[in-house]
């Protein structure tokens, strides 16, 4: 991280000489946050308004200042801008002389240097003795305009999203088998179908071919640092394809996930997703009524959150803007409404741990939007450089990725994200832990493990699990896993949990609907054909954990109680909850699938089910003695906590709460608390104390975004 801070000081700081002493502007501050955009026509302000002819010099400076003074510190290059506007390459010189004047970093875009793609016809082969070489000449050709830059910070050197597209995309070359052989022991299966009935081989074949990309990323990772040392490598990914998306959407089936491939071939990791400008990409309704609020994006950033700390890598984040360049089939004057869009995903980025944001694409083209978006990132730079040194602080709970569960059975694990923000909401924060980060019975120092719809799980992970309860971990959840890697019953994760046959439906939900604003016909848009998502419901009533429960549960999973407590049922008399202490820990069982039940408060607009789920998880973590380090009491409103041992950011965040107000309580912070200081404001925040935490009563209006500073004492 100090690292980070002397090369984001030494890009922002140096000053450049192109432009007299009359023209320049004070230098962009020393470790301001890294906001990058592209040089687009301006909505307010002065500056370039989108007309046609030569842009003067003094456009051009006042285009910049009203990016500079809306939060901008870096600008995407090379500069080009989308029909119907045009800049001619004298014009973008100019821009990017005054930019760099004006003590802006450069992030260009090179496109793909890996000389391979997401289909085999146009790729070279990452395993032919001549492919680094190839690769060395691309990139040194497609590097050389970087000569005409002074302040180049980072780099896009990678295919945009990439990832496995269609089976079609696997390559059967000698060297690809040759390859397959020399790993596996074994020839590589003349077509993929073949392999389906031999799991083992399956989960071979599988690997391998995602292995495909990173193997290729590798080398050319090597070699862009031998030739260009001094600038940071980005890569993006997409926002569900390789989060558990894949199957039967864009990439047709389960291939490739962002923790599997790994994170030593970049420096930066980008996340893309645009959960107001367009879609995020979850299965049958849930994709048209796309409920709650930026499930989607938690769900994947826990991912892309644990790949950055795991490699010890720069994250960060493309927020979408309102413009056509873009959103054009998206855009509607319902979206319009929501001018705090901007501001509210970029600043949900940086207190979800993003320590650099770009907009995707171009500057928003309605004044409101581009205003509130300014307000916002003029709050995030108001941390100053310590915000940068500050990450999110790690939860004490974590939700399991099943890597082998999405091979060998080839189901979505996207929208399971229902499930992982119901319990963010409910604890108050929570990470992403991947199947292979499973080495021993520590978990990663993780006090909560959530299994949500998970039926399969290697033997050497139940193991582990087994392990960690008994040291004195906690396992919630919703589902009983009861098949290994090779897709045989297994009975390790039944007798962790007490009990035998557990179900393990929910509905089957399929189709991605993308709601297509201005394309006919209109409306939501199908992408494959949906199947019958009739819901079928339960009801869940008793006492419990101090608390008393009357809600509809769906898609319930009756169980065998063997040797777990059963401490609630439902009306039909199945357990609903069951408990089992083992060991020194706890392992509770919920008896319905949770993303399931969570949809369905939306759906049915079933607010008091929804209020009890939440108070439900709540009143289980509380009697397994386990609270988070930070909690919202309105679930609408996000609070995130990012902090070192000398300061700390609380970002409290409105996702369209019907209600302004949140009680947000804090407590094992790593020092002790002096005064909270509002930094929209600079005024002291009040504050009480509880027993051992801290709580603060605060008002976010909609779409609205607070950074408060914990100041620490002496």
């Amino acid at each position: 991280m100090g690292l980070l801070l002397v090369v984001t000081a030494l890009v922002l700081t140096t000053a450049s000489a192109c432009v007299s002493a009359d023209e320049a502007r004070q230098p962009i501050k020393p470790g301001s946050f890294p906001v990058t955009m592209q040089f687009s026509p301006v909505p307010s302000g002065k500056g370039w308004r989108g007309e046609p002819g030569t842009l003067s010099d003094q456009v051009i400076r006042d285009t910049i200042d009203n990016m500079i003074e809306h939060g901008a510190t870096g600008l995407y290059c090379p500069v080009w801008v989308y029909p119907p506007y045009s800049i001619s390459p004298q014009e973008a010189k100019k821009v990017i002389e005054y930019a760099e004047s004006r003590g802006m970093f450069i992030t260009y875009q090179t496109g793909g240097l890996e000389m391979f793609h997401r289909h085999p016809s146009k790729s070279r082969n990452v395993y032919a003795p001549e492919y680094a070489s190839a690769v060395k000449k691309n990139i040194e050709s497609r590097l050389a305009p970087l000569k005409d830059y002074t302040r180049v910070y980072n780099v896009f050197c990678y295919m945009d999203e990439p990832f496995n597209q269609t089976r079609e995309a696997f390559s059967y070359e000698d060297e690809v088998k040759a390859e397959f052989r020399k790993r596996y022991g074994y020839d590589l299966p003349a077509d993929l179908d073949s392999s389906w009935n031999d799991p083992k081989v399956w989960l071979d074949v599988i690997n391998f071919r995602s292995d495909y990309f990173p193997d290729g990323w590798r080398q050319v990772y090597k070699i862009l640092k031998q030739n260009n040392p001094d600038f940071k490598v980005i890569m993006t990914h997409d926002s569900h394809n390789t989060f558990g998306g894949a199957v039967n959407s864009d990439g047709e089936i389960g291939v490739d996930d962002v923790f599997h491939w790994g994170g030593d071939f970049a420096d930066t990791f980008v996340f893309d997703v645009y959960p107001y400008m367009m879609t995020d990409f979850r299965y049958g309704e849930p994709s048209k009524l796309r409920k709650p609020r930026m499930s989607q994006l938690h769900y994947a950033f826990g991912q892309m959150r644990n790949l950055a700390r795991t490699y010890g890598k720069e994250l960060g984040f493309w927020f979408g803007t309102y413009n056509a360049a873009w959103f054009k089939n998206f855009m509607s004057s319902k979206l319009k409404a929501k001018y705090w869009a901007e501001r509210e995903t970029s600043t949900t980025a940086v207190a979800q741990g993003s320590n650099f944001i770009l907009s995707g694409y171009e500057i928003p083209e309605d004044a409101r939007h581009w205003e509130e978006l300014g307000k916002g990132l003029r709050l995030i730079h108001k941390a100053g450089p310590g915000l940068l040194q500050a990450p999110k602080v790690k939860a004490k709970a974590c939700f399991l990725f099943p890597r082998t569960q999405y091979i060998q059975l080839q189901e979505e694990y996207w929208n399971v994200a229902l499930s992982f923000e119901l319990f963010l909401r409910s604890f108050g924060e929570l990470d992403v832990l991947h199947e292979e980060q499973i080495k021993d019975s520590s978990l990663h120092g993780y006090q909560i493990l959530c299994l949500f719809d998970i039926k399969l799980l290697p033997n050497e992970c139940a193991g582990r699990i087994s392990d960690f309860v008994r040291r004195g971990g906690v396992v919630i959840a919703d589902c009983v896993p009861q098949m290994d890697a090779y897709r045989q019953p297994t009975e390790a994760m039944g007798k962790l949990f007490g009990v035998q046959d557990a179900a393990t439906g929910r509905i089957n939900r399929n189709g991605v609907w993308r709601p297509k604003a201005v394309t006919p016909p209109g409306g939501d848009i199908p992408r494959t054909t949906g199947s019958d998502e009739t819901p079928t419901k339960e009801t869940l009533k008793g006492r419990a954990l101090g608390h008393t429960f009357d809600l509809t549960i769906v898609s319930p999973r009756p169980c065998k109680v063997t040797a777990g407590e059963v401490f609630l049922k439902t009306a039909s008399g199945q357990p609903a909850l069951v408990h089992r202490k083992v060991g020194k820990g706890h392992v509770f069982l919920l008896g319905f699938c949770v993303q399931d039940t969570y949809f369905q408060t939306y759906r049915d607009e079933d607010v008091d089910s929804r209020e009890q789920l939440y108070a439900l998880l709540a009143a289980i973590t509380n009697y397994a003695g386990v609270r988070s380090h930070v909690h919202s009491s309105n679930p609408d409103i996000e609070a995130s906590l990012r902090a070192n041992s000398k300061e700390g950011y609380l970002f409290v965040i409105d996702h369209e709460s019907s209600r302004a107000t949140t009680t947000v309580t804090l407590r094992d912070l790593p020092f002790e608390v002096k005064r909270i200081v509002d930094l929209e404001n600079g005024k002291a925040v009040a504050f009480r104390t509880v027993e051992d935490a801290m709580q603060l009563r605060l008002d976010v209006p909609m779409g609205g975004t607070m950074i408060l500073r914990l100041v620490p004492r002496c």
